[in-house]
């Protein structure tokens, strides 16, 4: 599935926010920065004659700090690590979501909506 190449390639060496990259929801008193992701939809591949072996998804990635230029920063370097090639998945777009700051934690959240094809699991 496609989140969890997400996950391996964001978690890949140099990892990115120190490794604190969770699917899902972060756990409780995580250290700051960290990245979020979740799933948001997809489907296989079909052509006339079955399955193509394709796996197209969409993935949700925030990027959470204290300050808005930390969460800022730490987005840029998931877009530059998710637009490179690679064997694992390629990204079909990268949109920009809106920025917001959540009170209730004290944090600020930059996001991306990325849209990747990978190879259907076997």
């Amino acid at each position: 599935m496609i989140e969890t190449k997400i996950q391996a390639r964001l978690s890949a060496a140099p990892a990115l926010a120190g490794g604190r990259v969770y699917g899902g929801v972060a756990p409780e008193g995580v250290a700051r920065p960290y990245i979020t992701h979740f799933h948001m939809g997809g489907q296989l591949g079909v052509t006339y004659c079955g399955p193509d072996g394709s796996d197209e998804g969409s993935v949700q990635i925030d990027c959470w700090a204290e300050s808005r230029g930390e969460a800022t920063a730490l987005a840029w370097q998931v877009f530059h690590r998710l637009k490179a090639a690679g064997p694992d998945f390629a990204v079909d777009s990268i949109r920009r979501l809106p920025s917001e700051y959540e009170p209730d934690t004290k944090l600020h959240r930059v996001s991306w909506e990325v849209s990747a094809t990978t190879e259907t699991p076997t």
